[in-house]
């Protein structure tokens, strides 16, 4: 089997050293920092929402997802992707598990396994058979990190934020032997045969 993870050096990054002026109610300040003009300041928010564990940020979570784009830099929809799904993973919401099936048809692998991920956090039976037919029609047997097997990725990064963001993504969800697929039937119960 082969896989894709590349492991870059630490650097630190701490979401509230970024928002401090989130008053109150830090979930609602996040929540709303989502419709940010900047994509920088709303993948930061969707993030720091990931951590922070407020139900209400679920539905602008799943309305910030689009899986149909591409892992374009410079937009920063890539990473808002990935954390909006990670941090719907961590809140663990049944009300993501549509949405996030939606993430196992695309046609970015890197999509594929955060949204696998969350959906094996999340623990709903509906998910089985969409992640089933994942596995099945993964001829390849194996799962690439796309943004770290692309070596010109962590050139174009400005922010050294994300650079942090997306490695502590890779390593919380990304996980050997086993595919993300795998590791999510297994926790939603269902035994899982090797490949030969």
């Amino acid at each position: 089997m082969g896989r894709t993870i590349h492991v870059f050096e630490k650097e630190s990054w701490d979401w509230r050293d970024e928002f401090t002026d989130l008053g109150a109610d830090p979930g609602a300040s996040l929540i709303e920092k989502l419709t940010d003009d900047e994509i920088a300041v709303r993948w930061k928010a969707a993030w720091a929402l990931g951590h922070l564990g407020d139900p209400r940020a679920v539905p602008p979570l799943i309305a910030s997802l689009n899986f149909t784009s591409s892992m374009v830099q410079g937009e920063g929809v890539f990473t808002l992707n990935m954390a909006s799904t990670w941090a719907l993973g961590r809140l663990k919401d049944r009300r993501a598990v549509e949405p996030l099936v939606g993430g196992l048809s695309s046609a970015c692998s890197d999509y594929v396994w955060v949204a696998a991920w969350a959906l094996g956090e999340i623990g709903d039976r509906r998910a089985v058979g969409p992640l089933q037919e994942v596995r099945a029609r993964d001829e390849r047997d194996e799962f690439e990190c796309v943004w770290q097997g692309d070596a010109s990725w962590t050139r174009r990064m400005f922010d050294p934020a994300e650079k942090v963001v997306l490695t502590a993504i890779t390593e919380q969800t990304f996980q050997e032997p086993e595919t993300p697929v795998e590791r999510a039937l297994e926790k939603l119960g269902e035994m899982v045969s090797p490949r030969g």
